[in-house]
């Protein structure tokens, strides 16, 4: 028959266990923004991403851009958390990526940021695959609406301001683009400028169908800011101040994507 005394210390013995193991439990769980960015992005973005983000799910076959690697060289080298912030908010011009601005709050936006950076991009080098997030059900990602993804078409905002609050001055801009931008895109916009002919892939031609239906303020402010990998058009962040941006920016959306009469005359 066992001792009272050796049934406390049994007793005692136990509840310290516990406690080591509910301690060790905390310590390893992620922290508010971190579980909170897992949920986020699998209700909002895994079904056409992937789990693991490699633009690889049941979503990818159905949709004619590939969703984003976040897991690739070239999502390392081009994604800042500006741009990923921006895409998020605004979604991306001739995909299936639309803008989650008005169910998301711009906290949540940058949580979601900061998950896709530290889960997927900034990845240490050989660390395994994501876990999923317990208690998630794939079923229900992008908050029950995955079947909508690939049948709903892709509508651009072109009401959509400038991000961060910017406006932009498009007297000033078409100083800045006439300085800095017509050499390859040409002063009317049509991708025929002087140095257009030795460049390869060709610069943007603002006024054809496609572009003026796919690029509005945003992501003409992003193509300004980040550049394109494998092409001369580069980054503007690094020389130009967010309003010389804005202002390019505008007067490209003003006189080439949706001209005015006024704007056309004095493009010409």
């Amino acid at each position: 028959m066992t001792s009272p005394i050796a049934r406390v210390l049994r007793l005692a013995a136990c509840l310290f266990a516990a406690l080591l193991t509910l301690c060790a439990a905390r310590a390893a769980a992620p922290g508010p923004n971190a579980s909170r960015g897992a949920v986020l992005y699998h209700n909002y973005c895994s079904v056409c991403h992937g789990d693991k983000g490699d633009g690889r799910s049941r979503a990818t076959g159905s949709l004619s851009t590939p969703p984003r690697d976040f897991t690739s060289e070239a999502s390392r080298q081009e994604l800042s958390r500006e741009r990923i912030v921006l895409a998020i908010a605004h979604g991306r011009p001739g995909t299936a990526m639309v803008g989650w601005k008005t169910q998301l709050s711009e906290a949540d936006i940058g949580v979601l940021a900061d998950h896709v950076l530290a889960t997927f991009i900034h990845r240490a080098p050989g660390a395994g695959a994501p876990a999923a997030t317990a208690g998630i059900s794939g079923t229900r990602a992008h908050g029950g609406r995955e079947a909508d993804t690939a049948s709903t078409p892709v509508q651009v905002d072109m009401t959509a301001g400038l991000p961060n609050g910017l406006k932009g001055d498009p007297k000033r801009g078409g100083a800045f683009y006439l300085a800095n931008c017509a050499t390859c895109h040409g002063a009317r916009g049509d991708g025929a400028g002087p140095r257009a002919y030795f460049i390869n892939p060709k610069p943007r031609n603002f006024i054809e169908p496609a572009s003026r239906a796919r690029f509005n303020r945003v992501a003409l402010y992003a193509a300004v800011s980040e550049g394109r990998l494998a092409s001369e058009m580069p980054a503007w962040k690094h020389v130009a101040t967010p309003q010389q941006m804005a202002d390019v920016s505008e007067y490209v959306f003003r006189t080439f994507i949706v001209p005015t009469p006024a704007a056309t005359a004095a493009a010409k």
